[in-house]
């Protein structure tokens, strides 16, 4: 451990459940941050948290290590780890948290120690592989963002019945999350970060035709620099990046009736209808009038 982490683990904060669970009431809520432009100072706490990365990018300081997460990352966060996480000047990141109790997964697991994905999320033997996460594509994040969603809404209506409710899309969350589980690990340098303001601009100005070298100029970079970490941070260049962020886009929007699908496609930055089609089903697996007939 450095000296730096050191310090960093001598000032963090310690977060407890009894100021997030209501006594005697089910020990899981939702808690969602607001788009920061500076992060999160470090901290642990005394129960779980999943953390769903929705929109931005940041440097990640977790359990002494750095990484770098965007879109579509979640992380299971165990009582005890240490994390926390900075943003560049210029741009920012939007998170959901699912916070609960170890109760809520250790009473009638039945046979949820049968996925390999739950024992590398939620086990000890997992932990010591060091810290496993998800990287989701934009279709899985939707439907996870989606349970996500539906937990909240319970909560905050809490129609008799809501405790069972929340309990069961909890336990969809965890099934789907373990059964789609890939271990990511290895170190992103901090120089990488200098992405943050060309992503922030990029969720800001979907809708608005494709400009490499404005991304350039914002990057303060090479091209070939550019396209390299965007390859490095997310396996992709920065183009199919942007259509990911558009049909992402999509999938919220396709949710209102009143809109055709065409109407969608130029509002998130589309000129062609059908080629707005082709890539939404290459992304998210369907065809845009089948994904909003299934909502």
């Amino acid at each position: 451990m450095t000296k730096h982490t050191q310090r960093r683990a001598a000032r963090a904060e310690v977060l407890h459940g009894d100021v997030f669970f209501e006594n005697g009431r089910l020990p899981l809520c939702v808690f969602r941050m607001p788009f920061l432009d500076w992060g999160r100072r470090e901290h642990s706490h005394d129960f779980y948290e999943i953390m769903v990365v929705t929109a931005g990018m940041a440097l990640h300081h977790i359990d002494g290590r750095d990484e770098t997460m965007a879109m579509g990352d979640v992380y299971i966060l165990p009582p005890g780890m240490r994390h926390g996480y900075e943003v560049e000047s210029g741009g920012g990141v939007q998170v959901v948290n699912v916070l609960f109790q170890a109760e809520m997964i250790e009473e009638r697991p039945r046979d949820l120690w049968t996925i390999e994905g739950f024992q590398r999320l939620f086990g000890d033997a997992g932990r010591q592989r060091g810290q496993p996460h998800l990287k989701l594509p934009a279709h899985e994040l939707a439907h996870v963002t989606h349970l996500i969603e539906q937990i909240e809404a319970e909560q905050e209506a809490r129609v008799p019945g809501w405790e069972f409710f929340c309990e069961t899309k909890f336990r969809e969350l965890i099934v789907y999350l373990s059964r789609r589980h890939v271990n990511i690990q290895g170190r992103i340098d901090r120089n990488v970060m200098f992405l943050a303001g060309v992503v922030s601009y990029l969720e800001q100005h979907l809708a608005e035709p494709f400009d490499f070298q404005k991304l350039v100029e914002i990057g303060k970079t090479s091209p070939s620099a550019l396209r390299r970490a965007f390859q490095e941070a997310f396996g992709c260049p920065p183009m199919t990046y942007l259509q990911k962020l558009r049909v992402r886009k999509a999938m919220q929007t396709l949710s209102d009736p009143v809109k055709s699908v065409t109407e969608v496609a130029f509002e998130v930055g589309f000129q062609d209808s059908g080629y707005f089609a082709r890539v939404f089903k290459n992304e998210v697996g369907v065809a845009p009038r089948e994904f909003r007939r299934r909502l």
